[in-house]
């Protein structure tokens, strides 16, 4: 006879990391930034003002250092690998996005 497995639960001392959330937060709220501007740059031509070039710079740097906190949030311990993973493909994905157009910006001046 077979054995009845008793529905049991193990518990851990796992956490979700709150860097992890703010850092994912951190580059959807940019990549989002991103995805507008390009939208108001489109409707406006390529004549935006260069406010928006200040924040859009602004935007790349919290991005860059959303990809760094996420970073060190993957080798923390006792934690959820959850939201440091998803926040390293965001913020990898909002760096590409704001750097690549930073650097396109310099090559095509």
């Amino acid at each position: 006879m077979s054995r009845r497995r008793r529905r049991s639960y193990k518990f851990t001392e796992k956490t979700h990391s709150k860097k992890a959330m703010i850092s994912a937060v951190m580059s959807s709220i940019c990549l989002l930034v991103y995805f507008i501007f390009v939208f108001l740059s489109y409707k406006a031509g390529g004549k935006l003002s260069m406010y928006y070039g200040g924040f859009g710079f602004l935007a790349m740097v919290v991005s860059v250092a959303g990809l760094v906190i996420a970073i060190i949030t993957l080798k923390e311990e006792d934690t959820f690998t959850l939201f440091p993973q998803a926040a390293l493909i965001a913020s990898i994905l909002s760096s590409l996005c704001w750097v690549g157009t930073y650097i396109l910006g310099i090559v095509r001046g």
